[in-house]
């Protein structure tokens, strides 16, 4: 029986997918470094160490790490201006609280940047455990971050299901033993190959009906 409901962040629940990629591009742009902006946006949700091998390889540690104090100025100066919340979320959010399932963030940002979005969105409320990168807690695709969440809100990974946007998201699900939940908006191609979801919904509007309909079909463990 599902009890709780883990969501990834970026590109789920808030739409960061312009600014992500525009951040780096523009971060490269001021340190004169160029940049597929097609890779950033296709590798967006992976762990920045793993960022760097797949979006600047062959860049210097050096350099690169000058790129991204660069990004982390551009990003606080403008994220307030630029990210928005999907219109679907907050209602979903609040219906599946009223419902009485568990939420969770589930998400590769640092915990710190979890809370500060969520907060300034006025999301926070709505969860009852965040989970992000941290000492000891690796991004996806590891597991890290979703069994994390798992242990925050004292469920089994048969009785939570994760919905996220991304590749990364399914196999992180996947690698925990949690049934993964695709948001396949419009804009991202994304590549069943790689991972196949469980199930999808095209917003997250359905997505407590899904729950509840899991929960119909599904057999207790």
């Amino acid at each position: 029986m599902i009890r709780a409901v883990l969501l990834d962040m970026d590109g789920t629940i808030l739409d960061t997918e312009e600014f992500i990629t525009w951040s780096f591009t523009e971060a490269s742009r001021i340190v004169g470094v160029g940049v597929d902006a097609e890779l950033v946006r296709r590798s967006i949700g992976r762990p920045l160490d793993e960022f760097h091998q797949l979006v600047f390889k062959g860049l210097s540690r050096d350099k690169y790490m000058e790129l991204m104090r660069v990004r982390s100025r551009i990003v606080e100066e403008n994220w307030r201006r630029m990210i928005r919340v999907f219109e679907d979320a907050p209602p979903a959010l609040a219906g599946l609280k009223a419902r009485g399932f568990k939420l969770a963030v589930a998400s590769s940002s640092r915990v710190e940047r979890i809370l500060e979005y969520l907060s300034y969105f006025k999301l926070i409320d709505f969860f009852d455990a965040v989970s992000g990168v941290t000492d000891g807690v690796r991004g996806k695709p590891q597991p890290d971050v979703v069994v994390n969440a798992l242990s925050k809100l004292g469920v089994r990974p048969g009785e939570a299901v994760y919905v996220g946007d991304r590749e990364v998201d399914c196999q992180a699900s996947h690698a925990a033993g949690v049934p993964f939940i695709l948001v396949d908006r419009n804009g991202y191609d994304y590549d069943y190959a790689s991972c196949r979801p469980d199930y999808s919904v095209e917003t997250l509007k359905t997505l407590l009906d899904l729950v509840l309909y899991i929960n119909k079909t599904k057999i207790v463990q």
